[in-house]
């Protein structure tokens, strides 16, 4: 996966085509099969079974392996002199305390969300009393209002530059949290939804694509980064989310995701723009 985004970028700019558009549109295509994979899952392992499934499954892989092999295209590797890689290196990577920062604020919203992802099922069952089948509603409406999200953070980047609307996204992460500890009806959380579209939707996007900023020429080894944070923050997740809930229950889970997301719109908020 960071491969193929960093593919996109490289091949985005060769074309002369707008980056953040058409990684955002990219990653949008990422949310449509997050609606339309799992109830699909269901619907064959229920009717028809799990062999059916998982061999309509490898049948989707196999025409992924015939356009990959076909029609992706092959982007040329730009050669750097020595001493101008070095400088970029030296720049963009890890000594950057811009991209450390940044790094650590990403591994820390995706750890808020996965907690979320990972407590919510058990939280309206067990405490809050509601259907079990509203989790999937919930799951699926943010889903589905991820994409609108992403496209139109691709639209208006340009206009209010990545660092603000990165802050904007978090804001709405912040606020999406804090209504999850008041606001428990079912009609609250399904609004509540449109908060969370926001924060994974921009974030999803944007937050790769300033990672490649902070990082030029260094595409690959950037896009690797954000997604590294993303499977540092479902480290995290999983062991604070386990040890809160054992100890304090599952309501006090939102506190630690609330605490934990003003944290990080704070450290966002000290990365520069670019």
């Amino acid at each position: 996966m960071p491969q193929l985004f960093a593919l996109a970028r490289e091949y985005a700019d060769s074309s002369a085509r707008e980056v953040v558009m058409f990684s955002s549109v990219m990653r949008a295509q990422l949310s449509l099969a997050w609606v339309i994979g799992p109830p699909l899952a269901f619907m064959l392992a229920l009717n028809y079974g799990f062999t059916t499934m998982f061999s309509i499954a490898a049948g989707i892989f196999v025409i992924s392996l015939a356009l990959i092999a076909i029609k992706l295209p092959s982007v040329p590797r730009v050669e750097q002199p020595s001493e101008e890689a070095a400088a970029l290196a030296q720049a963009g990577g890890w000594q950057d305390k811009n991209v450390r920062m940044l790094f650590i604020a990403s591994t820390l919203m995706w750890t808020c969300n996965t907690m979320y992802i990972i407590d919510m099922p058990l939280w309206i069952s067990l405490e809050l009393g509601l259907p079990d089948k509203l989790a999937g509603i919930l799951m699926g409406t943010a889903a589905g209002l991820e994409i609108p999200a992403m496209i139109l953070a691709g639209y208006y980047v340009k206009r209010f530059g990545k660092r603000r609307m990165m802050i904007a996204a978090v804001a709405a992460g912040v606020l999406f949290y804090l209504g999850l500890i008041f606001f428990h009806s079912r009609t609250a959380l399904l609004v509540l939804q449109l908060f969370n579209a926001v924060f994974i939707g921009i974030i999803a996007g944007i937050g790769m694509l300033w990672f490649q900023d902070l990082m030029p020429g260094r595409a690959g080894a950037a896009t690797t980064l954000f997604t590294n944070s993303i499977s540092t923050g479902v480290i995290l997740a999983g062991v604070i989310q386990g040890a809160v809930a054992q100890s304090y229950g599952h309501y006090a889970v939102y506190w630690v995701i609330a605490v934990i997301s003003v944290v990080t719109l704070w450290m966002t908020g000290r990365v520069k723009d670019v």
